[in-house]
């Protein structure tokens, strides 16, 4: 009987060892996760003299490890070897700018946030320092390859350095004519070093995204996973909130400014239509106004960042065809600029559109013009224009379980709201298929969109229609939309129901579906 006990309790003590390790993916305190960190990188993530880690990088990750339960050290060294000990996997995780020519080396994380470039020059030096005024000009930068090619190609001579602290004095010196650099180490290093000679301008050119890097996919998922859960709770913005610096500093064309202003006036005064009289207690008023300063804080950096992406693209590629000689660039590199051009142009008009549609709801007295209407043409229609938009090998399956059904409806308010759940289910769903059911439904017209995609993420299932919430419409999640708010708004006004689901019978994807009254004539 003791022999036996013994191995009872030793299988016990290796399964919940299993559990453990498996928790921890594997890292414990014995052998935990390595975290590559620069030993000057400041403010990022440095080493004091007594080789301590410091850094924004540093305190996020000892947070997030703690959500994750990774037992973990720190591995600083060189970036040079940092980065090789990245990518060879000789260290477990790290951080870096996503770059697509690393892509296929290691596995990147969403990003934490995105990094904005400024340039760096002397003040005693007149002029104007954009991409198009500094070719025949020296200037100091960490290795990057696209702005590497920016320079070379309006003719300025780029110098690579390897220490940014180190270069900005040799700047102030005189050594170089300017330092391309991210904003937070501009700001940052001119202030430490006192460098008071210095000043920094914002540059037209794309951000870059700021991942954490690893070979071990199961653990970038997972931090995937918890930094969804991070930024919807603001611990990012906890932590990286002085980094994170709003749009501004950049010399734009006024016309850009007039443009932005009048963007955010208009979402102003989509917020006033917006808000509803409410004959609740004192209480509830209360904690009203409070919510409504929330979604005007969320509302603009939203909108900032919806219109920040395409107007750095729009500057930064006219820049480049404006300051180019003729010949030097190709006619099929010109085409490409003027294709990005005009995307990130649709892209802007598309977030005036849905903030005017939204205020053009909320604002009608008499939304609904109601007219006979064949539903099943319509849904056929919706159909059709829509396969288009479909992955290879997904389906779109139709089902009508009554064929012929006419009923009184406004068709521009159907077709809005049922065309935005087909798009949404079509660009997000990579194989199975996509299904639009619709039938009678106690007095009214049900209509269901379901598909097989990813689904929608904790995070969102509980406020994916909430007006103005942050990244609401679970497609768009780099440039967030009003998309769902709209149909939201339609259907509240027609005393409709709006919902979403997981997609249980197929086990994966999205059930997205509406309600609302209407006179079935047959």
């Amino acid at each position: 009987m003791g022999w036996r006990a013994l191995h009872i309790l030793l299988f016990a003590v290796t399964i919940a060892l299993q559990a453990r390790g498996s928790g921890t993916l594997g890292y414990t305190k014995e052998k935990p996760l390595l975290f590559g960190i620069d030993i000057d990188y400041a403010p990022m993530e440095y080493v004091d003299d007594k080789g301590k880690p410091y850094g924004f990088d540093v305190e996020f990750t000892r947070r997030l490890m703690k959500r994750l339960n990774i037992p973990f050290t720190y591995s600083p060294n060189s970036w040079e070897a940092i980065a090789g000990d990245v990518l060879n996997g000789k260290v477990d995780l790290g951080m870096m700018v996503y770059s697509p020519y690393r892509k296929d080396l290691t596995n990147y994380s969403q990003a934490v946030f995105r990094l904005y470039y400024q340039i760096v020059y002397r003040t005693s030096d007149k002029g104007r320092y954009g991409l198009r005024d500094v070719g025949g000009k020296t200037i100091a930068m960490m290795k990057s390859r696209p702005i590497i090619d920016t320079l070379q190609k309006v003719g300025a001579t780029p110098h690579l350095v390897s220490n940014l602290s180190s270069a900005l004095r040799e700047l102030s010196d005189g050594k170089y004519d300017a330092v391309i650099c991210y904003r937070y180490q501009a700001q940052y290093l001119i202030e430490t070093l006192g460098l008071g000679n210095l000043t920094a301008v914002d540059l037209a050119l794309m951000p870059r995204e700021y991942c954490y890097v690893s070979h071990n996919k199961q653990l970038i998922d997972s931090i995937n996973k918890a930094l969804d859960a991070m930024e919807a709770e603001g611990e990012i913005e906890d932590v990286y909130g002085d980094i994170k610096t709003a749009f501004g500093g950049l010399s734009i064309p006024n016309w850009v400014w007039y443009v932005f202003g009048l963007l955010v006036i208009a979402g102003l005064l989509a917020i006033i239509f917006l808000q509803r009289r409410s004959r609740a207690l004192l209480k509830k008023e209360m904690e009203r106004a409070r919510k409504s300063e929330e979604l005007k804080d969320i509302f603009l950096s939203n909108l900032s960042h919806s219109l920040r992406t395409p107007l750095n693209a729009i500057i930064g590629f006219s820049d480049l065809l404006l300051t180019l000689p003729k010949g030097e660039m190709s006619e099929e590199e010109q085409n490409n600029l003027l294709n990005l051009i005009n995307a990130n142009g649709l892209q802007l008009l598309h977030l005036i559109d849905e903030l005017l549609s939204l205020s053009d709801i909320e604002g009608k007295s008499q939304l609904f013009d109601r007219q006979e209407a064949d539903v099943e043409a319509e849904m056929a229609a919706y159909a059709t224009d829509v396969r288009p938009l479909l992955r290879k090998g997904v389906e779109l399956e139709v089902i009508h379980p009554v064929g012929g059904m006419r009923a009184m409806l406004d068709k521009n308010l159907m077709r809005l709201v049922t065309m935005h759940l087909l798009d949404n289910a079509c660009r997000h769903t990579t194989e199975g298929k996509v299904t639009l059911t619709y039938y009678v439904k106690n007095g009214g017209l049900y209509v269901e969109v379901k598909d097989t995609g990813c689904g929608l993420p904790d995070s969102l299932k509980e406020n994916i229609f909430a007006l103005l919430s942050d990244k609401n419409t679970y497609v768009q999640k780099e440039t967030p939309g009003l998309g769902l708010s709209i149909c939201k708004a339609v259907i509240d006004r027609s005393n409709g129901d709006i919902g979403a689901r997981d997609n249980e019978a197929d086990g994966r994807g999205t059930i997205v579906w509406f309600w609302s009254p209407v006179k079935v004539l047959s």
